[in-house]
C-alpha cells in the first residue's frame, strides 16, 4: 500500500521510499524514512496528501505519495 491509498485520518509505518537519491535524502531529512510513523491529515485530491510526522505537517505530490509505500495500523 502506499500514500495514496490512505485517507484522511490513516496513521501507517513507512515501510520504503522509492525515490531518487536526492529526494531521497531530503526526505530523511524531515523524518520521512523507514520505520516513521505518519498521519495523513488531508486528501488534497489530484495534487497528492498532507502528512503529519509528529508535530510537523508536509504536504507531498501525487507521485512522491505514490512512492511512499506504508503498512496501515503497525
Amino acid at each position: 500500500m502506499d500514500l495514496t491509498q490512505c485517507d484522511p485520518g490513516a496513521r501507517a509505518t513507512i515501510v520504503a521510499v522509492d525515490v531518487p537519491a536526492t529526494a531521497g535524502l531530503r526526505l530523511r531529512e524531515l523524518g520521512l524514512r523507514p520505520g516513521a510513523v505518519v498521519e495523513v491529515t488531508h486528501d488534497v485530491g489530484a495534487t497528492g496528501r498532507v502528512v503529519a510526522v509528529g508535530a510537523e505537517r508536509f504536504a507531498l505530490d501525487l507521485p512522491t505519495c505514490a512512492s511512499v509505500r506504508v503498512e496501515v495500523g503497525r
